[in-house]
Parts: C-alpha cells; sequence; structure tokens
C-alpha cells in the first residue's frame, strides 16, 4: 500500500525545533509545527504524526502534565481538535501515530498546529528520546485535508539525530575458539547507558593479555568520532586459554575479553552470526549499510543476513542488497548473504553461535 501523491507541494509544511544532535535515552522537549497548505484542512480531517514501529521513543500522553512525556496540541485558529495516540494507525513501517483531527472549525492556509511533544510548562521532565542511535529520526507528517482519510506525506520531513552518550562500559570482544596459529580479532569499544557504541572516547589505552599473542599491539589510541577499534590478523601459538586486559592511561583495568580458547584438535570453530537483522528499507532502523557496517565494525560479528520480510522486499532493494553483500563479503573475514522472511513472518532470530570446519 501506498498513501496518496496527489498534489503533496499544496499539503501543507512541517517544521520541529528544535534540530540537532540528541543523546539516546535522554529527557527533550520538541516542538512540531505544521502550517496548513494551499487546501486549508477542512472539518474532520487530520493529521498523523509518525514514526517507525522500531522506536521506543515516549508514548505520548495528555493526562498528567507532571509526568514523563507530556504531550500538547493547539491549533493557531482556536479549531477544536481530538487527539489519539495508536501504536498501529498507519502503514507499516511508520506504524506509531500521533492522530489529530479538526472536530470543529478548520483550517485556512498558513494557519498552522502546534505539538509539542515533552510540554515542561507544568513539571514534566520532557518527552524520552528513542534510546537506541538514529542520524535521521523523522517525526514524518501526513494530512488529510479533505477528510476522506486519504492521506498524503509532506515532501519534506523535519527530523533530529539520536546520538549516543558518554562512555559507561567497556568491552573487549574475541572468538570463542581458534587453532593454534590461526588468525583471529581483537574488537574494543565503550557503551552508553543503552548498550550504543559511544563515539565519545579519548585517550590512550594499554593492552595485556594472559599468554602471549601475536601481532597485539602494546599500546593504542581512540579519539572522539570513533566508535570502535579493531585488531586483526592476531594469533596464538600454544594450545590454551587467553584472555586480554584493556588499561587506561592510569594503568586501571577498563575491561577484560571473553576466554578465547586455543585448541588444536577442535574439528568445529565457533563463529557468531546475526541472521535476523533488518533496516528501514522493511521494518527496522537505519539504512542496510549501516546495519552491514554496525554488524561488522561495533558488533564484531563473523556472519551476517539481511532478512526483511518478503512483502516488503521490493525488486530495486533485493538488487540493492545483492551489490551490498558483494561489496561486503569477505571469505575468511566477514560472511554475508542476503535473504528475507516469508509472508507469514518469522520470530527473530537472537546472536548466535554457529559451527563451521
Amino acid at each position: 500500500m501506498q498513501h496518496s501523491q496527489y498534489m503533496p507541494e499544496r499539503m501543507g509544511r512541517a517544521t520541529i525545533s528544535p534540530t540537532g544532535r540528541f543523546e539516546a535515552g535522554s529527557f527533550q522537549t520538541f516542538t512540531l509545527v505544521y502550517t496548513a497548505g494551499y487546501f486549508g484542512i477542512d472539518d474532520t480531517g487530520s493529521l498523523k504524526v509518525v514514526q517507525r514501529f522500531a522506536s521506543d521513543m515516549g508514548r505520548p500522553q495528555w493526562s498528567d502534565p507532571s509526568a514523563p512525556n507530556y504531550t500538547t496540541v493547539q491549533a493557531s485558529n482556536g479549531a477544536v481538535l481530538e487527539v489519539q495516540y495508536d501504536g498501529k494507525r498507519n502503514i507499516r513501517p511508520w506504524d506509531k501515530t500521533l492522530f489529530i483531527r479538526v472536530i470543529r472549525g478548520f483550517l485556512r492556509e498558513d494557519d498552522t498546529i502546534t505539538v509539542c511533544f515533552g510540554d515542561r510548562s507544568q513539571g514534566s521532565p520532557g518527552m524520552r528520546v528513542q534510546t537506541f542511535c538514529e542520524p535521521t529520526f523523522e517525526f514524518r507528517v501526513l494530512a488529510d485535508p479533505f477528510a476522506t482519510y486519504h492521506y498524503t506525506e509532506l515532501p519534506v520531513q523535519p527530523f533530529i539525530a539520536v546520538v549516543a552518550g558518554p562512555p559507561v562500559l567497556w568491552k573487549a570482544v574475541v572468538p570463542t575458539l581458534r587453532h593454534p596459529g590461526q588468525g583471529f580479532r581483537l574488537g574494543f569499544k565503550a557503551e552508553d547507558r543503552w548498550g550504543n557504541p559511544s563515539d565519545q572516547v579519548d585517550g590512550v589505552f594499554t593492552l595485556r593479555s594472559s599468554r602471549p599473542v601475536q601481532g597485539l599491539p602494546a599500546t593504542f589510541s581512540m579519539r572522539r568520532g570513533e566508535h570502535s577499534r579493531s585488531f586483526e590478523n592476531l594469533s596464538v601459538s600454544d594450545a590454551g586459554d587467553v584472555w586480554i586486559e584493556v588499561l587506561d592511561a592510569a594503568g586501571a583495568r577498563l575491561c577484560i575479553s571473553n576466554p578465547l580458547r586455543i585448541a588444536g584438535d577442535a574439528p568445529l570453530l565457533h563463529y557468531w552470526a546475526d541472521l535476523h537483522g533488518q533496516s528501514e528499507e522493511t521494518i527496522g532502523t537505519n539504512s542496510a549499510r549501516e546495519l552491514i557496517e554496525f554488524a561488522r565494525d561495533r558488533a564484531f560479528l563473523d556472519v551476517m543476513s539481511h532478512q526483511g520480510n518478503d512483502f516488503q522486499i521490493t525488486t530495486p532493494f533485493w538488487e540493492q542488497l545483492n551489490r551490498l553483500t558483494a561489496e561486503f563479503n569477505e571469505d575468511g573475514r566477514f560472511v554475508i548473504y542476503p535473504g528475507d522472511v516469508h509472508a507469514g513472518g518469522a520470530a527473530d532470530s537472537p546472536v548466535f553461535a554457529c559451527a563451521a570446519r
């Protein structure tokens, strides 16, 4: 299904303030102003302000002005508005809907409807921003000026950037099982309080291993803007268990890796995979490219697959997925392939270990 394509340039415009970068999970106030276009809004006409299914942004409420997510909606000309919120009131994947209907009066061109998400005027701490990163989090607006329940998306949509907060947890990641002399990777990242890899890391770090690791540097540095670091082509010569510590500039231990077992007689090796990722082109968040880069460079996976629902995978997007997987696939380092889930749906697969010879 598609929304109406009828004259979107005459359906009005919407702005959001403030704009810019906002920390994931923080409380903020956003003012969205819809300005009616050439057609105005007829009596019983309506607007939708929608968000993606894959978002945990605070749910708007208008019953307790001192509580989180308090939201107010007003028309500039005094028109009486009905306001509802429904998690499934628009076309997937833009399911989550703030519904605003004019029930008495109407809007002329240039009249406005103002939505204050997280109105703090009566004690609310604000609207809670979603807890994961998205560079283009949209407040997508659709208009039904003729009261036909046939909606048109505005041609320009307001958005903000949701970014990671400061680091609170440090992680060092190595494989589970390898043969003597076989190469492996060490991944290092800091996460904010919601588990997002933080780009607010700045400093010099020391690496210390329980047993000799060939190729492991003694120190390394990270600067603000970097989300993670990887150290490739490491190896351990002899069988046994090994783990790696990361220390800060003062010598305090930030984290210790999971144990890596080096075994010469292991017939199968573990490789970590996520075989049910989705992106904004289907029902997920962020682009397919960003999903793949996250899996490889910040989750430190060995294998992944994009598995969108088949009824949302168009021929152009399927072709794009094939190009992306061909670009990112590296035999022996990072294996990726495209896929789809049948229309009946499937349970999301957790990250799991798969065995290979």
